[in-house]
């Protein structure tokens, strides 16, 4: 998770989880890296939640067969270099609120 509020990436590219193994099909989503954002004077990584076309679920299958590019939600996560254990924890739970709130409807 580290990786994730440090802000590296390449927008296009996979933030998570690896692609290794089974974890497309098992999970099912991924976080795809976006452009940095400025707010309030400070610097943000945007990421998109997309789903996987090969989902064991058929119905996230189902709906990245439709559009395996869609994005779903987002979220942007400060950039913090060299963040603290506590630092970490709190950009993941917001990570996850901004996921929650920002689920973009049909």
């Amino acid at each position: 998770m580290t990786k994730l509020v440090s802000g590296n990436g390449t927008p296009g590219e996979r933030a998570a989880p690896t692609k290794s193994g089974t974890n497309d099909s098992k999970i099912g989503s991924r976080l795809d890296v976006g452009a940095l954002v400025k707010k309030d004077g400070k610097e943000y990584r945007r990421y998109y939640l997309q789903l996987n076309i090969n989902a064991e679920n058929s119905t996230i299958r189902k709906e990245a067969q439709q559009d395996s590019h869609r994005t779903l939600s987002f979220a942007d996560v400060e950039i913090k270099q060299n963040p603290t254990d506590a630092e970490t924890e709190a950009a993941v739970e917001s990570l996850f609120d901004d996921l929650s709130n920002n689920v973009e409807a049909d």
